[in-house]
């Protein structure tokens, strides 16, 4: 109501009932008359009559305009045509699921891919695939988005300069004639780690026609530390296999394997299964997990038992780790005394490492112990020992031939004098090249060591070389090392 005629019939003596909408109409207060003039301001009353049908006006000539296609922007059109040739196995609204994998570097996870009209929509894993059972990770659901990336390549380039297939084709060879005559030599490879047999095959080919030339692969971050301990410990290329499933007790120092290792996806899986109790009687079936690292991790928040230790002392915890299951064991107590002797100073509470490792003594033949893939390789020769003292080799923790894989899995079991020279003296790798020991050798200790080979005819090697270098919470490479004088063709006995 327009302010003028409200006022003018407040000003009016009621000749009826007098309703009201709150106490200040009410009691017509100054504020409620000065609320009301902001309410209904001068001119509200001039969008009736002539003005308001001029307005109608100007926006029915708009929309007639618009209806003449004067307007910018239109909707775009489209013509569906059926096909002339039916594809197979492609109707419209059906889907079509394909089998596929994401390769990594360390393994590849396998996929269904679901497919409309030869377009890919979602990923799911393939439940065929028992050690997975269907999972996936983040990164494979989201890779899903890479397909329909704008800014993917789609065409080669040298410099900024694009370079069409047949001039990849002529560069190419141009580099195979310059190259061919001198077997490769000045030229170089770099390429992503990849788990591709066909990749493999295609390597090797180019090996044998160019030994010279230089393949090098490369990744950010490095998870190849598992496999290069267990190739270097065993002398041939093997790869470590964990079977949570089967292991009652374990201990992970600094090794998140239910989300970042290789093969995460079945480790959670394998660990789940130890999880799963149905009844109060079989809770004492279920695993246990201890944990040491030093960021908060996923398989922390699963932990058990979880101490908070620096990454930079994983090393020496090891140590004190080993040292502490040598004693409880019966062990070599003047190894178990060097290795104190150099865990000195490591950040860690003793009753906490006593107990963890009691409760791993007790269970052996099922308890298990890792290091992170990103620790040394010294490191991982630690939880290699540890796990043979507690007679889990070949149990929880199995060794499947690694590239290149042949059909048939090996699984080794070195004997305990072999693994404990490990500690102390080096040895010869597979190529005959010296390696560094990964403890220092003490006068007590003898830098002769006998291995078992093959064939079993073979001589003991005499090997030995200067201390390492070593601190508490850091462990640096030896200063010098002689030459191991061991055949090329030293490999660990087959037999505990």
């Amino acid at each position: 109501m327009p302010h003028d005629e409200h006022t003018t019939e407040q000003a009016q003596t009621p000749t009826g009932p007098q309703y009201w909408r709150s106490l200040d109409e009410l009691s017509d207060t100054p504020a409620f008359k000065e609320w009301l003039h902001r309410e209904f301001p001068q001119g509200a009353a001039e969008a009736e009559g002539v003005n308001r049908r001029h307005f109608i006006k100007i926006m029915a000539a708009s929309f007639a305009l618009g209806g003449l296609g004067m307007a910018g922007c239109r909707r775009p059109e489209t013509h569906i045509r059926p096909y002339g040739k039916q594809p197979e196995r492609i109707m419209p609204g059906v889907e079509v699921h394909y089998a596929s994998s994401i390769p990594g570097s360390r393994e590849n996870i396998p996929l269904v891919v679901e497919t409309h009209q030869n377009r890919p929509i979602k990923l799911e894993g393939n439940a065929r695939f028992a050690p997975y059972g269907g999972a996936t990770d983040t990164s494979a659901q989201a890779s899903i988005l890479d397909l329909y990336d704008p800014d993917r390549a789609t065409a080669h380039y040298r410099g900024t300069a694009r370079l069409s297939a047949a001039q990849v084709n002529d560069l190419l060879a141009g580099i195979g004639k310059r190259f061919g005559g001198n077997g490769g030599q000045g030229l170089a490879f770099l390429a992503q780690p990849g788990t591709s047999a066909t990749r493999a095959r295609l390597v090797a080919q180019l090996r044998s026609a160019m030994p010279q030339a230089i393949w090098a692969e490369y990744e950010p971050v490095d998870r190849g530390n598992w496999d290069r301990a267990a190739s270097e410990l065993f002398g041939v290329p093997t790869r470590p296999v964990y079977d949570f499933a089967a292991a009652k007790r374990i201990l992970s120092l600094d090794s998140d394997f239910v989300a970042t290792e290789p093969g995460h996806l079945g480790n959670a899986r394998a660990f789940a299964a130890g999880r799963k109790v149905f009844t109060a009687d079989e809770a004492g079936k279920m695993n246990r997990l201890y944990v040491a690292e030093s960021v908060f991790s996923l398989t922390g928040a699963m932990a058990d038992h979880r101490l908070r230790v620096p990454s930079s002392q994983i090393p020496a915890l090891a140590a004190l780790v080993l040292a502490e299951v040598l004693e409880q064991t019966g062990g070599d107590a003047g190894l178990a005394a060097t290795l104190r002797q150099r865990a000195q100073g490591v950040e860690a509470d003793p009753a906490w490492v006593h107990e963890c490792v009691r409760d791993l003594v007790a269970s052996s033949g099922a308890a298990l112990v890792l290091a992170g893939s990103h620790h040394p390789i010294e490191v991982q020769a630690i939880a290699a020992y540890i796990n043979e003292l507690l007679g889990a080799t070949g149990r929880t923790p199995r060794r499947s031939a690694s590239s290149p894989r042949p059909s048939s899995r090996v699984e080794w079991r070195p004997s305990s004098s072999w693994a404990a020279t490990r500690l102390t003296t080096p040895r010869a790798t597979s190529t005959g090249r010296p390696c560094r020991s990964a403890w220092p050798t003490s006068s007590a200790s003898a830098t002769t060591s006998t291995r078992p080979r093959s064939p079993p005819s073979r001589t003991a090697a005499t090997s030995s070389c200067r201390p390492t270098t070593w601190k508490a919470g850091t462990m640096a490479a030896p200063t010098t090392a002689r030459s191991c004088r061991c055949s090329p063709r030293c490999s660990p006995s087959s037999t505990a």
